[in-house]
Protein backbone atom coordinates (compact mmCIF):
# COMPACT_ATOMS: atom_id res chain seq x y z
CA UNK A 1 0.00 0.00 0.00
CA UNK A 2 0.77 3.73 -0.18
CA UNK A 3 1.90 5.34 3.37
CA UNK A 4 3.27 8.28 4.34
CA UNK A 5 6.24 6.96 6.69
CA UNK A 6 8.22 8.91 9.49
CA UNK A 7 12.03 8.07 9.82
CA UNK A 8 13.42 10.45 11.78
CA UNK A 9 12.70 14.35 12.67
CA UNK A 10 11.82 16.11 9.80
CA UNK A 11 12.15 13.12 7.73
CA UNK A 12 8.49 11.86 6.20
CA UNK A 13 8.59 10.01 3.34
CA UNK A 14 5.83 8.87 0.76
CA UNK A 15 6.97 5.29 0.11
CA UNK A 16 5.05 1.76 -0.82
CA UNK A 17 4.97 -0.48 2.48
CA UNK A 18 3.74 -4.10 2.81
CA UNK A 19 0.12 -4.59 4.02
CA UNK A 20 -1.14 -7.79 5.07
CA UNK A 21 -5.19 -7.51 5.45
CA UNK A 22 -5.89 -10.81 6.81
CA UNK A 23 -2.88 -10.52 9.24
CA UNK A 24 -3.59 -13.32 11.88
CA UNK A 25 -0.80 -12.50 13.91
CA UNK A 26 -2.20 -9.45 14.86
CA UNK A 27 -6.09 -9.75 14.65
CA UNK A 28 -8.41 -6.86 14.75
CA UNK A 29 -9.67 -5.93 11.36
CA UNK A 30 -8.29 -3.98 8.31
CA UNK A 31 -9.81 -0.65 7.44
CA UNK A 32 -9.26 1.48 4.45
CA UNK A 33 -8.52 4.60 5.27
CA UNK A 34 -11.24 7.35 3.54
CA UNK A 35 -9.37 10.56 5.24
CA UNK A 36 -7.29 11.34 8.41
CA UNK A 37 -6.63 14.74 9.96
CA UNK A 38 -3.40 15.99 10.86
CA UNK A 39 -3.71 16.48 14.82
CA UNK A 40 -0.76 19.19 16.19
CA UNK A 41 1.17 15.82 17.82
CA UNK A 42 1.58 14.87 14.49
CA UNK A 43 3.12 18.02 13.22
CA UNK A 44 5.34 18.24 16.73
CA UNK A 45 6.21 14.59 16.13
CA UNK A 46 7.11 15.39 12.61
CA UNK A 47 9.75 17.93 13.47
CA UNK A 48 10.95 16.56 16.74
CA UNK A 49 10.10 13.21 17.18
CA UNK A 50 8.35 12.07 20.34
CA UNK A 51 10.07 9.02 22.66
CA UNK A 52 6.71 7.25 22.34
CA UNK A 53 7.45 6.92 18.40
CA UNK A 54 9.96 4.49 17.33
CA UNK A 55 10.76 5.21 13.37
CA UNK A 56 9.69 3.60 10.94
CA UNK A 57 6.67 4.61 11.99
CA UNK A 58 3.15 6.13 10.11
CA UNK A 59 1.36 8.72 11.94
CA UNK A 60 -1.99 9.70 12.24
CA UNK A 61 -4.82 8.93 14.84
CA UNK A 62 -7.44 10.85 13.44
CA UNK A 63 -9.48 8.22 11.24
CA UNK A 64 -11.84 7.48 8.88
CA UNK A 65 -12.29 4.68 7.19
CA UNK A 66 -14.44 1.52 5.74
CA UNK A 67 -13.95 -1.78 7.53
CA UNK A 68 -13.31 -4.57 5.45
CA UNK A 69 -14.62 -7.58 7.51
CA UNK A 70 -18.12 -8.11 9.71
CA UNK A 71 -16.92 -7.03 13.23
CA UNK A 72 -18.79 -7.61 16.19
CA UNK A 73 -18.46 -4.75 19.37
CA UNK A 74 -19.02 -5.86 22.75
CA UNK A 75 -19.77 -3.16 24.95
CA UNK A 76 -20.85 -3.20 28.47
CA UNK A 77 -22.11 -0.12 30.20
CA UNK A 78 -23.83 0.04 33.87
CA UNK A 79 -23.03 -3.65 34.38
CA UNK A 80 -25.53 -4.17 30.32
CA UNK A 81 -23.76 -5.54 27.72
CA UNK A 82 -24.64 -5.12 24.35
CA UNK A 83 -23.45 -6.66 21.13
CA UNK A 84 -23.37 -4.60 17.76
CA UNK A 85 -22.41 -6.03 14.26
CA UNK A 86 -20.83 -3.45 12.07
CA UNK A 87 -20.85 -4.83 8.18
CA UNK A 88 -18.17 -4.78 6.10
CA UNK A 89 -17.79 -1.56 3.97
CA UNK A 90 -19.34 0.55 7.04
CA UNK A 91 -17.68 3.59 8.12
CA UNK A 92 -16.37 4.62 11.11
CA UNK A 93 -14.60 6.41 13.57
CA UNK A 94 -12.25 5.03 15.58
CA UNK A 95 -10.75 4.87 19.36
CA UNK A 96 -6.80 5.46 19.08
CA UNK A 97 -6.13 3.95 22.33
CA UNK A 98 -4.85 0.45 23.06
CA UNK A 99 -4.89 -0.39 26.47
CA UNK A 100 -3.72 -3.61 28.23
CA UNK A 101 -6.92 -4.68 29.38
CA UNK A 102 -5.24 -6.33 32.51
CA UNK A 103 -4.66 -3.07 34.79
CA UNK A 104 -7.21 -1.72 37.39
CA UNK A 105 -8.10 1.52 35.28
CA UNK A 106 -8.72 -1.28 32.83
CA UNK A 107 -11.17 -3.48 34.60
CA UNK A 108 -12.35 0.55 35.76
CA UNK A 109 -12.66 1.13 32.09
CA UNK A 110 -11.11 4.14 32.46
CA UNK A 111 -8.61 2.75 29.23
CA UNK A 112 -6.94 6.06 28.74
CA UNK A 113 -5.08 5.78 31.51
CA UNK A 114 -4.01 2.13 31.15
CA UNK A 115 -0.38 1.57 33.08
CA UNK A 116 0.77 0.11 29.67
CA UNK A 117 -1.01 2.05 26.80
CA UNK A 118 -0.26 1.91 23.14
CA UNK A 119 -2.17 4.09 20.64
CA UNK A 120 -2.55 3.85 16.88
CA UNK A 121 -0.24 6.12 15.44
CA UNK A 122 2.12 6.51 18.01
CA UNK A 123 3.14 2.59 19.37
CA UNK A 124 1.59 1.23 15.42
CA UNK A 125 1.09 2.21 12.27
CA UNK A 126 -2.17 4.89 11.73
CA UNK A 127 -4.01 6.37 9.83
CA UNK A 128 -1.72 8.37 7.24
CA UNK A 129 -1.80 5.57 4.78
CA UNK A 130 -4.35 3.75 2.33
CA UNK A 131 -5.25 1.10 4.78
CA UNK A 132 -4.71 0.54 8.57
CA UNK A 133 -5.15 -2.41 10.96
CA UNK A 134 -7.70 -1.93 14.18
CA UNK A 135 -6.08 -4.21 17.17
CA UNK A 136 -8.24 -6.39 18.53
CA UNK A 137 -7.90 -4.77 21.90
CA UNK A 138 -9.76 -1.66 20.36
CA UNK A 139 -12.66 -3.80 19.35
CA UNK A 140 -13.30 -5.36 22.62
CA UNK A 141 -13.67 -1.98 24.57
CA UNK A 142 -15.68 -0.86 21.50
CA UNK A 143 -13.30 1.16 20.16
CA UNK A 144 -14.80 1.47 16.47
CA UNK A 145 -17.89 3.31 15.78
CA UNK A 146 -19.93 4.03 13.05
CA UNK A 147 -20.06 6.96 11.08
CA UNK A 148 -23.53 8.52 10.84
CA UNK A 149 -24.69 8.85 7.08
CA UNK A 150 -24.83 12.81 7.73
CA UNK A 151 -21.26 13.45 8.36
CA UNK A 152 -18.69 13.56 5.98
CA UNK A 153 -15.58 11.58 5.75
CA UNK A 154 -13.63 14.62 6.76
CA UNK A 155 -15.98 15.47 9.60
CA UNK A 156 -15.70 12.30 10.58
CA UNK A 157 -11.79 12.30 11.32
CA UNK A 158 -12.62 15.35 14.19
CA UNK A 159 -14.79 12.77 16.26
CA UNK A 160 -11.84 11.58 18.15
CA UNK A 161 -10.64 15.01 19.44
CA UNK A 162 -14.34 15.68 19.72
CA UNK A 163 -14.44 13.28 21.89
CA UNK A 164 -11.20 14.20 23.52
CA UNK A 165 -12.57 17.86 24.30
CA UNK A 166 -15.57 16.02 25.93
CA UNK A 167 -13.38 13.93 28.27
CA UNK A 168 -11.92 17.50 29.37
CA UNK A 169 -15.32 18.74 30.48
CA UNK A 170 -15.57 15.71 32.28
CA UNK A 171 -12.88 16.32 34.63
CA UNK A 172 -13.80 20.12 35.42
CA UNK A 173 -17.33 19.42 36.84
CA UNK A 174 -20.55 20.94 36.75
CA UNK A 175 -21.46 23.99 34.57
CA UNK A 176 -24.40 26.13 35.33
CA UNK A 177 -25.15 28.05 31.84
CA UNK A 178 -24.94 31.75 32.30
CA UNK A 179 -23.70 30.92 36.29
CA UNK A 180 -20.28 30.20 34.87
CA UNK A 181 -17.75 32.11 32.88
CA UNK A 182 -15.32 29.85 30.40
CA UNK A 183 -12.34 31.25 29.64
CA UNK A 184 -10.53 29.21 26.87
CA UNK A 185 -6.84 29.53 26.36
CA UNK A 186 -5.87 28.43 22.62
CA UNK A 187 -7.84 29.76 19.36
CA UNK A 188 -6.90 26.41 17.59
CA UNK A 189 -9.46 23.72 16.63
CA UNK A 190 -9.12 21.72 19.76
CA UNK A 191 -9.73 25.38 21.42
CA UNK A 192 -13.04 26.04 19.36
CA UNK A 193 -13.98 22.79 19.82
CA UNK A 194 -13.83 23.62 23.29
CA UNK A 195 -16.01 27.30 22.56
CA UNK A 196 -18.49 24.97 21.11
CA UNK A 197 -19.03 22.56 23.65
CA UNK A 198 -19.06 25.58 26.15
CA UNK A 199 -21.87 27.38 24.42
CA UNK A 200 -23.93 24.72 22.57
CA UNK A 201 -23.76 21.92 25.55
CA UNK A 202 -23.82 24.42 28.62
CA UNK A 203 -24.35 28.05 27.55
CA UNK A 204 -21.79 29.13 29.85
CA UNK A 205 -20.62 32.83 28.85
CA UNK A 206 -17.16 32.50 26.81
CA UNK A 207 -14.17 34.27 26.09
CA UNK A 208 -11.22 32.67 23.99
CA UNK A 209 -7.88 34.33 24.07
CA UNK A 210 -5.39 33.29 21.34
CA UNK A 211 -2.78 34.72 19.53
CA UNK A 212 -3.83 34.38 15.31
CA UNK A 213 -6.00 37.22 14.03
CA UNK A 214 -8.07 34.74 11.80
CA UNK A 215 -8.28 32.12 14.22
CA UNK A 216 -9.91 34.69 17.37
CA UNK A 217 -12.44 36.25 14.53
CA UNK A 218 -13.14 33.02 13.70
CA UNK A 219 -13.93 32.17 17.62
CA UNK A 220 -16.35 35.48 17.73
CA UNK A 221 -17.78 33.81 14.43
CA UNK A 222 -18.39 30.81 16.14
CA UNK A 223 -19.89 32.28 18.82
CA UNK A 224 -17.77 33.41 21.40
CA UNK A 225 -19.46 35.84 23.93
CA UNK A 226 -15.90 37.55 24.16
CA UNK A 227 -12.31 36.39 22.61
CA UNK A 228 -8.96 38.74 22.53
CA UNK A 229 -5.39 38.34 22.06
CA UNK A 230 -1.72 38.29 23.41
CA UNK A 231 0.29 40.50 21.18
CA UNK A 232 3.96 40.04 20.45
CA UNK A 233 6.14 42.26 21.17
CA UNK A 234 9.12 42.57 18.75
CA UNK A 235 11.47 43.83 21.24
CA UNK A 236 11.18 41.46 23.76
CA UNK A 237 10.60 38.44 21.35
CA UNK A 238 7.93 37.78 23.52
CA UNK A 239 4.08 37.84 23.69
CA UNK A 240 2.46 40.13 26.14
CA UNK A 241 -0.77 39.32 27.95
CA UNK A 242 -1.41 42.96 29.22
CA UNK A 243 -4.49 43.59 27.14
CA UNK A 244 -5.89 39.92 27.23
CA UNK A 245 -5.95 40.19 30.97
CA UNK A 246 -7.66 43.51 31.08
CA UNK A 247 -9.98 42.11 28.52
CA UNK A 248 -11.04 38.96 30.17
CA UNK A 249 -11.21 40.49 33.54
CA UNK A 250 -13.40 42.72 32.19
CA UNK A 251 -14.75 40.28 30.72
CA UNK A 252 -15.36 38.52 34.36
CA UNK A 253 -16.24 41.75 36.18
CA UNK A 254 -13.08 41.47 37.96
CA UNK A 255 -13.88 38.75 39.48
CA UNK A 256 -11.97 36.03 37.34
CA UNK A 257 -13.13 32.90 35.29
CA UNK A 258 -14.99 30.30 36.84
CA UNK A 259 -13.30 27.33 34.35
CA UNK A 260 -10.17 28.13 32.52
CA UNK A 261 -9.51 25.50 29.78
CA UNK A 262 -6.06 25.33 28.56
CA UNK A 263 -6.01 24.04 25.40
CA UNK A 264 -2.68 25.18 23.75
CA UNK A 265 0.49 23.33 24.48
CA UNK A 266 2.62 26.64 25.18
CA UNK A 267 3.78 26.70 28.91
CA UNK A 268 3.02 30.42 29.43
CA UNK A 269 -1.03 29.76 29.21
CA UNK A 270 -0.21 28.44 32.91
CA UNK A 271 0.61 31.15 34.28
CA UNK A 272 -1.59 33.38 32.41
CA UNK A 273 -4.33 30.99 33.55
CA UNK A 274 -3.52 31.60 36.91
CA UNK A 275 -3.78 34.92 36.36
CA UNK A 276 -7.22 35.16 35.68
CA UNK A 277 -8.38 32.49 37.81
CA UNK A 278 -11.39 33.56 40.32
CA UNK A 279 -11.90 32.27 43.78
CA UNK A 280 -13.25 28.63 43.55
CA UNK A 281 -12.17 28.06 40.17
CA UNK A 282 -11.00 25.19 38.08
CA UNK A 283 -8.58 24.68 35.28
CA UNK A 284 -8.28 22.08 32.95
CA UNK A 285 -5.01 21.37 31.35
CA UNK A 286 -6.67 19.61 28.39
CA UNK A 287 -3.11 19.87 26.50
CA UNK A 288 0.16 18.24 26.87
CA UNK A 289 3.45 20.16 27.14
CA UNK A 290 6.98 19.69 26.04
CA UNK A 291 9.07 17.13 28.06
CA UNK A 292 10.54 19.05 31.49
CA UNK A 293 7.78 21.62 31.85
CA UNK A 294 7.17 22.05 35.12
CA UNK A 295 4.34 23.55 36.70
CA UNK A 296 5.30 26.43 39.76
CA UNK A 297 2.87 26.87 42.30
CA UNK A 298 2.19 28.97 45.66
CA UNK A 299 0.27 26.14 47.59
CA UNK A 300 -1.30 29.48 49.66
CA UNK A 301 -3.25 30.62 46.39
CA UNK A 302 -4.35 27.33 45.74
CA UNK A 303 -5.40 27.15 49.40
CA UNK A 304 -7.29 30.01 50.21
CA UNK A 305 -8.55 30.81 46.63
CA UNK A 306 -9.70 26.49 47.00
CA UNK A 307 -8.27 26.07 43.11
CA UNK A 308 -8.99 23.29 41.49
CA UNK A 309 -6.40 22.17 39.04
CA UNK A 310 -7.22 18.98 36.75
CA UNK A 311 -5.61 17.31 33.57
CA UNK A 312 -7.10 15.43 31.00
CA UNK A 313 -5.52 13.04 28.26
CA UNK A 314 -7.24 11.00 25.02
CA UNK A 315 -10.69 9.58 25.30
CA UNK A 316 -12.73 6.54 26.05
CA UNK A 317 -15.09 4.70 23.59
CA UNK A 318 -18.03 6.28 25.11
CA UNK A 319 -16.68 9.74 24.48
CA UNK A 320 -16.29 9.03 21.11
CA UNK A 321 -20.01 7.28 20.76
CA UNK A 322 -21.26 10.69 22.86
CA UNK A 323 -19.13 12.75 20.06
CA UNK A 324 -20.92 11.28 17.05
CA UNK A 325 -24.45 11.68 18.48
CA UNK A 326 -23.50 15.40 19.23
CA UNK A 327 -22.40 15.61 15.34
CA UNK A 328 -24.66 13.89 13.58
CA UNK A 329 -27.28 16.15 15.64
CA UNK A 330 -25.42 19.50 14.40
CA UNK A 331 -24.89 20.28 18.55
CA UNK A 332 -21.64 20.40 17.14
CA UNK A 333 -20.70 21.55 14.01
CA UNK A 334 -17.48 19.72 12.84
CA UNK A 335 -17.26 21.37 9.35
CA UNK A 336 -16.30 24.86 10.72
CA UNK A 337 -12.94 23.43 11.99
CA UNK A 338 -12.19 21.95 8.75
CA UNK A 339 -10.35 24.67 6.76
CA UNK A 340 -8.00 22.39 4.32
CA UNK A 341 -7.60 19.27 2.78
CA UNK A 342 -4.05 17.84 0.51
CA UNK A 343 -3.83 14.26 -0.75
CA UNK A 344 -1.78 12.06 0.66
CA UNK A 345 1.26 12.71 -1.14
CA UNK A 346 1.10 16.33 -0.43
CA UNK A 347 1.55 15.54 3.49
CA UNK A 348 4.16 17.94 4.15
CA UNK A 349 2.40 20.87 2.71
CA UNK A 350 -0.49 19.71 5.35
CA UNK A 351 2.28 19.46 8.06
CA UNK A 352 3.36 22.76 7.45
CA UNK A 353 0.01 24.03 7.01
CA UNK A 354 -0.41 22.80 10.33
CA UNK A 355 2.38 24.10 11.79
CA UNK A 356 2.33 27.95 10.59
CA UNK A 357 -1.58 28.06 11.69
CA UNK A 358 -2.68 29.10 8.45
CA UNK A 359 -6.02 27.60 8.59
CA UNK A 360 -7.63 25.17 11.48
CA UNK A 361 -8.20 21.27 11.26
CA UNK A 362 -6.06 20.09 7.80
CA UNK A 363 -7.17 16.31 6.90
CA UNK A 364 -5.59 14.06 4.43
CA UNK A 365 -7.45 12.16 1.95
CA UNK A 366 -5.92 8.64 1.81
CA UNK A 367 -7.86 7.80 -1.45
Amino acid sequence: MYAAVFHAPNNIANEEVYYDHNDERVGGVSLRVNACAICGYDARVFRNGHQKVRPPMILGHEICGQIENDVLLTRTADDTTTQTLIKAGSRVAVSPIIPCLNCKYCYNKQHNLCVDLAEIGSSVDGGFAEYVRIPEKILRIGGLIQVPDDLSDREATLLEPLACSLNGFSQIGPIIGQETTVAIIGDGPIGLLHLQISKRLFGANTIVIGKIPHRVEKAKVMGADAATMLHYNDNDRAYSDDEALKDTLDFTDGGGANVIIVATSNPSAIGFAKKIAGKNSRINLFAGMAKGTSLSLDPNWLHYNQITITGSFSSVPENLQQAARLASNRDINLSEIISHRYSLANIKKGISATEQCSGLRVVIDTF
